[in-house]
Formats: C-alpha cells, structure tokens, sequence
C-alpha cells in the first residue's frame, strides 16, 4: 500500500543517503551504569534500525560527568569506554542501513532529575545552569550558576565528544539546544539573569549555543552533517514565544550550515508539548513547522509529535514543512513500523496508545511488553509443546495474551460474556479525543482473528463450562467491576456508571452530577460536555487526577479541563442522592447540585471467585490484569505476555 509513497524514498542528506522518512527519536531509554551504551540499550535500539526506520537516534548524550550521575541521566560520552560502546551501537544499526544520529549536550541544568541531596544513600548531584534558577524537580534547590571557566570547559567537552561521536561511526552529530534543557537555559531570558558577556542581551545568550556549535563543528570538519534541535515556543509565561525571539533563533538557524532544524514545542513546565499526551492533538510540530515557512525560513524541518498517521506523515513531507518524520511512543510501541507499513500489514502494526506508561517506570509498554526487554526476550519462538489455552475475557489483556499465544503455536480459544471485545478500554477509548486508545484497540481486535484465535462472544464463563471445555492452560482476564460507594439513593434510575456513559450504553440528562475527579471521572465529564450537557465533577479528595500518571499525561489532561473550563470542587463528600439533586458536603457545610443525571466514576474492584473455584477443581490457572487489582493497560498486557513466554 505505502511501498510506492513518499515516505519510503530514499533520498540524500548532504553526504548521506537515507532509506525513508521515518526517524526513531531521541527517548532516554536505558544505559549503562557508567553512562555508556550497555548491551540492553544496544538490543533496543538495533531492533529499531532492524525494523526499518532510516534514521535512528539513542538518548541524548551529555559530555562530561562533572555535574550529573549516570543514574539520573541518558547516556554520556566522555571517556574511551563510551566512545567503544557507542561505536559497537553504530556498527549493528549500519547493518540494517539505518543511519545513526546522537545528540550531544553540555548538560540538563536545572531539570536535572537527580537529586540535590542525600537520600537513600543515594549521591548529591551537582545541579548547575546559566543563573542560580530553582531545580525544576525540587524547587526548593537552586542551581549553581556556571562560571566563565567553567563554561569553556563545557564547550571544549563539546568538541572533545564531537571528536569521539565520529571515530565511532556516528553519522549525524545534533546539537542539544531545546526544551529548557541547559543551552536553552543560557538561550532563554527566562532562566538567564547573568550580567557578563553570557547573559543580557539576546547575543550574549545565543553566545553559548553558538560555542558549542563551533566546537563541535572545528571538531569534525566542514563536511559532517550536523543538526539543531530547537524550540520556538516555550509556552509558559516568560518562556520563548514565536513571534519574539523563536522567529528571531530560527533565522540564525537558517543560515547556519546544518542540514535540517529539529523541531520541538513546550518545555519541563509543558512536557505535553514536547511530548503528547492522550488529550494533546497529533501533529503539534506541524503547526510550529507551518508557521516558520510562512515567516520565511527554508531550512528543511524533522518534525514529531504522535505523527503515526501515514497520511499526516505523507502530506507533511509532499509539502515541504518536513524532510524527516520522527516517532518516540510509536517507535516503542512497534520497532517495525516502518517495515509494516511500507509493505502494507496494516493490521499487524501494534499501535502506542499514547498512555505514556513509558515514561511513567512501567516494566514495558502497553502495546509492546518486549520494549526495554529486549536482550532478555529476543522474538517469540514456536513453541515445541501446543497447549490448550481458554482465556476468559476479552479486554485488552485477554485478547493481548491470546494473539501471542496464538502466534506461539498454541490452541487459543478466547471466551468473552459481552456482545463485543475490547472490555474496558472500549470505555478508555470511547471519546472522540481518544483516537489512540480506539486506535489500539480496534487493531488489536483484528490481529485476534488474524492469529487465529477462536473468539466466542456472549460466552459465560464457570466451573462447568470451563471443565466441559478440558484446557491444559486457563488465563482469567475478566477484568473488575466498577465500585459504587454506599451512597443513599446510588441505586436510583438516575445514577449510571461512568463506563456505560463512555462506551455510550446509556444517555444522560442535560445537567449532569459526576462522581469522582480520576482520569475515568473527567473523561467522562469531558465527553458529556462536548455533547453540549452541563456537568461539574464532584471529589472528596482535596486534589484531582491523585492516582499514578506520567507528568506529561496529566498536563495534557489538565490543558484539556481548561480549554473546556470544566466545573469541578475538590474537598466534597457525597451524602445523598435524589431524583434531581445530589446533596455534598465540604469544609463550608452542606449542599446540593441539581441534575438529570449522577455518574458515577468512584474506581474498580477485583474479584477472585471464578479463578478460586476453577484452581479448587485442579486446573491450571494464571490470573492477569485487573482481576489481579485495578490497574492499567500495560499490566495486563505485560502480564499476559510473561504467562506466555514462561510456558515455553
């Protein structure tokens, strides 16, 4: 389908000849104890470049350890053992002809994640930046301002890195200077308040961008293709906007020689920016991409930003607003997107669900359990001994485990009680906002059928029905039950169930009481307003969204309340509900909210009955996702994964 497109031409970058438009991006993914490429990155990233991407960037690597630790950090290259790793990871990605690009960076600065104190026996870290700016991740902190010497020293790393990064094979050296990490600290106003020949004027500040760049530049001559990640708008108040100096940096950009500028957007205070959550729109690089064009800049652009969508991705590059197409999440959560999509598998492609469990210490990833599992995992093999597996339930763990086994030679046969698969992220991905999640799910249904799996629906699963079926294996992933709180009067006709609301079981009232602020509560407070219904979303907590969500998801979400300037009360207990008002209390007393319709949105919970009985009658059972505990996506289909693999 996609072989004969734009996005699979292979087109030349100066020297270089690149096999398609499609790029992994820079993700801190991994590394070793020193800093350096170990053999887990190693896998991670080679199986990239073997998936067919044509440009592949590991995690960002920072020249000198003067200021950070390894353990709190990407990748580092500043010592003979480094440059030796990162070599080793150039020749594997050069066999599957990808091209191999590393970004170089004096330091993160002030969002340094580590810790600026003792903890756990854990290392003081040395958190530096352009003036004495507050640590982003303990506020509390400040930064040590840089002197003069040790600036120049920063820049001579540069090009000390610079040399080793070209001896090891890489091709492409980028120069790290967005998003608030350290050069845009000494680039932005907002966190440079020096008074010498670094700081004031807007010249002073770019002075160390542009020492890094000609460091970096002497260091590997005038030929080496070299590239700039780069920010235009920081969008926080007294960040970079566009329309002052973003335009104005870009300008310098564009006439400087380097290949193409890498687009970014936000900063840490608007990480959803830089990286999209499941409430952020696709194509935000596009938009910044546009805007420079019609302001004049030439300079060919990699843009990013959940650009999974060939079509976008296509129009993007036909146009001219992209010359290379960056994935991070989709690159996760398929190493072989590329390969899949030039050659038509559609179907086969498993598709990021834009949870951002990635970035959140989940133990894989919701769509790809093998991601950062690289090296121990390897490919599903055959299996050398066919069981007979049932699974019961068919949501995203059910139906996740019964492809692979499926795929490893089993006998799967998939029972689910509903009239449809998809359990509840059919809820998760109900909302016209969660294309993602939808997105997931309706391919993950189709490479059930596809692997072969025997699907029966509307099949109630119990001990004699389970028995009559005589399995070697069974794997329970029926999920858990919404919890309804002994609220008087959470039995009357007017309260619905947040899952019901979102998968659009039910209707509701013009005016609309929702129980509970999680992530289920305001998706569907949010889902409700954009059918135009009056909704305010009542928690006893004294904050929103308190449950385990990465930084940038929550922002996302937390953007999307407030474009939509949805009505919520934190601190408020649900006595009572009636027929056309739910009556609360708080810290001010009593009262009441009219409405047509209650929501209940108040959490899961799990029951163990079915598998307790099938492992009383002597069966082989394994339990998976939230029949295990209310939980996420990711641990049900990482669960599942392991069930698999472990049979052997």
């Amino acid at each position: 389908m996609y072989a004969m497109s734009i996005l699979f031409e292979p087109f030349e970058l100066g020297r270089l000849h690149i096999k398609n438009r499609y790029a992994v991006c820079p993700l801190g993914t991994l590394h070793g104890p020193d800093g350096g490429v170990d053999e887990a990155q190693k896998a991670y990233i080679v199986e990239r470049a073997r998936g067919g991407f044509g440009i592949v960037y590991p995690s960002a690597h920072t020249v000198t350890l003067k200021y950070e630790q390894p353990m709190f950090s990407g990748n580092f290259l500043c010592t003979e053992s480094h440059q030796a790793a990162l070599k080793d990871l150039a020749d594997e990605v050069h066999k599957y002809g990808a091209v191999f690009a590393v970004q170089l960076t004096p330091g993160y600065g002030r969002v340094n994640a580590g810790m600026p104190f003792e903890y756990q026996g854990l290392p003081v870290t040395t958190h530096v930046s352009a003036s004495e700016n507050s640590v982003f991740y303990y506020p509390d902190y400040k930064c040590k301002a840089l002197t003069i010497d040790e600036i120049q020293e920063l820049v001579a790393d540069m090009g000390k890195a610079a040399v080793m990064a070209k001896a090891a094979g890489v091709d492409i050296i980028e120069i790290h200077a967005y998003g608030g990490y350290l050069i845009d600290q000494f680039m932005s106003e907002i966190w440079n308040h020096r008074t010498d020949e670094y700081g004031g004027s807007f010249e002073n500040r770019m002075r160390f961008f542009f020492e890094c760049y000609n460091a970096v530049r002497e260091a590997v001559g005038p030929d080496y293709p070299l590239t700039v990640k780069f920010t235009p708008e920081h969008g926080i108040p007294g960040g970079r906007t566009f329309e002052g100096e973003g335009l104005k940096i870009a300008r310098l950009l564009d006439e400087m020689d380097i290949e193409y500028i890498h687009l970014d957007d936000g900063c840490y205070e608007r990480w959803n920016k830089a990286i999209p959550g499941a409430y952020d729109e696709a194509g935000g690089c596009l938009k910044i991409a546009r805007r420079l064009r019609e302001a004049g800049i030439k300079k060919p652009f990699m843009v990013q930003d959940k650009m999974v969508d060939p079509k976008m991705a296509e129009e993007a590059i036909e146009s001219g607003l992209a010359i290379i197409v960056g994935l991070g999440k989709q690159s996760i959560a398929d190493p072989h997107y590329p390969e899949k999509l030039e050659h038509g598998d559609i179907v086969d492609i498993n598709f990021c669900t834009t949870c951002c469990e990635c970035l959140n210490g989940a133990d894989g990833c919701a769509a790809n359990p093998c991601y950062t599992h690289e090296l121990e995992y390897g490919e599903l093999k055959k299996t050398s001994n066919p069981r007979r597996i049932l699974i019961i339930g068919g949501g995203p763990g059910g139906m996740y485990t019964a492809k692979v086994a499926a795929m490893a030679g089993h006998k799967v046969e998939l029972w689910e009680k509903n009239t449809v698969l998809g359990g509840n992220i059919n809820a998760a991905g109900g909302p016209d906002f969660k294309i993602d999640m939808r997105r997931f799910n309706e391919n993950l249904q189709k490479q059930v059928y596809k692997a072969g799996v025997t699907v029966r629906l509307m099949k109630e699963a119990d001990c004699a029905s389970v028995a009559a079926y005589d399995p070697d294996v069974v794997i329970v992933a029926a999920g858990a039950k919404p919890f309804t709180p002994p609220i008087p009067g959470a039995d009357r006709a007017n309260v619905v169930n947040a899952v019901d609301v979102l998968t659009g079981s039910c209707g509701t009232g013009d005016n609309v009481v929702v129980i509970g602020g999680g992530e289920v509560g305001f998706e569907a407070a949010l889902y409700l307003m954009r059918q135009g219904k009056n909704v305010i979303v009542l928690e006893m907590q004294d904050n929103i969204l308190t449950g385990s969500m990465a930084m940038n998801q929550r922002k996302s979400l937390l953007d999307m309340l407030e474009r939509h300037k949805l009505s919520y009360k934190t601190g408020v207990s649900v006595s009572e509900i009636n027929d056309d008002y739910v009556k609360a209390v708080d810290a001010n007393g009593e009262k009441s909210f009219p409405c047509d319709t209650v929501v209940m949105a108040t959490g899961f919970k799990s029951d163990s009955a079915l598998a307790d009985s099938l492992k009383a009658e002597g069966l082989n059972v394994y339990t998976i996702g939230d029949y295990n505990s209310p939980r996420k996506v990711v641990n049900a289909t990482c669960e599942g994964y392991a069930v698999i693999r472990n049979l052997g």
